[in-house]
């Protein structure tokens, strides 16, 4: 069976809001191909006519802005970090290195909320081995969880400092391709949004976030945090438009937050391992981010982007 890339899972995860509106899939605020015959004249366009993705766009650019101009502050708070993580590497002290890579982690796991908009990049920073078909033998895996192999599990800090050299560039190109505004949309957004909220709990609940590091709940809390800043700068909108919506939204979110803030201390990147949770709180942060993920979809309806 293949695997599925991260556009493919988080496609099919944003596609959850299409089955759930009546069985179109949506996809970027277009129908999928196989109901693309059934869109009315209204949602199509020739001879220069403006779609309605367009109109969305024109509606929403203020919004998507707010959200990039968040993600550009934490792609400037990840640099340093990444150059701090090679510098640990490169000073061959083990446990530094270690606590450098926690520290490091934080920001691109809010940033990957819209992973799908920059596929290079984000697949030099966070790939794991199964997005290759030779998976860790592979010249292309690259990046944190490389580095989290190299670290943790192989204590081969030697080995760390090209991979640790590559993130640092890969984190400037982040930083670049964050200002492509054309390359971002309202309707990406929330399919980024909605496919994160739906990896936590579907997927990553299983530990192969950070297998070696066991800080899986910080990956958790970060996701979280990455997705809900997303939203922020729609929940006028969709307030406006449905206020149970927006309300659920908040909730919802602070309600993921609420179950796994207890495994982390003030001032500290790090949470408790992973390891160490037990099977119901698991089965609280799935249901509590698929809660979050399907609160998403209803505001994604409500301004007709899902």
């Amino acid at each position: 069976m293949a695997l599925l890339s991260r556009r493919q899972f988080f496609r099919r995860s944003a596609a959850v809001g299409g089955l759930l509106a009546g069985g179109v899939v949506f996809i970027n605020g277009c129908a999928d191909e196989e109901e693309s015959a059934t869109n009315s004249p209204e949602e199509t366009t020739s001879g220069g006519e403006t779609t309605m993705d367009e109109m969305a766009e024109d509606r929403f650019a203020e919004q998507v802005e707010g959200g990039l101009e968040y993600f550009r502050g934490r792609a400037d708070d990840q640099l340093p970090l990444v150059e701090e993580l090679l510098a640990a590497i490169e000073s061959g002290n083990l446990e530094e290195a270690c606590a450098a890579y926690i520290e490091a982690r934080p920001p691109y796991e809010e940033i990957e909320v819209l992973a799908l908009n920059f596929e290079d990049t984000d697949s030099d920073i966070d790939a794991r081995p199964y997005a290759f078909d030779e998976g860790e033998s592979s010249e292309d895996y690259r990046g944190f969880h490389r580095i989290e192999g190299l670290l943790f599990r192989d204590e081969d800090i030697e080995g760390a400092v090209p991979y640790a050299e590559r993130l640092v560039e890969s984190v400037m190109a982040l930083r670049e391709d964050l200002t492509v505004r054309g390359n971002f949309s309202a309707a990406t957004h929330f399919e980024g949004m909605i496919g994160l909220a739906n990896e936590v709990p579907s997927k990553k609940i299983s530990s192969e976030e950070e297998t070696y590091s066991d800080q899986s709940l910080l990956i958790f809390r970060h996701n979280l945090i990455g997705v809900f800043s997303q939203f922020e700068p729609f929940e006028s909108e969709v307030s406006s438009a449905d206020e149970a919506t927006a309300t659920e939204v908040s909730e919802a979110y602070e309600a993921a937050r609420a179950v796994i803030e207890g495994y982390f201390t003030d001032g500290r990147a790090a949470a408790e391992a992973y390891s160490s949770v037990g099977m119901g709180v698991r089965a609280d942060i799935v249901r509590s981010t698929y809660r979050f993920r399907d609160s998403l979809i209803r505001a994604g309806e409500t301004l007709d982007l899902v």
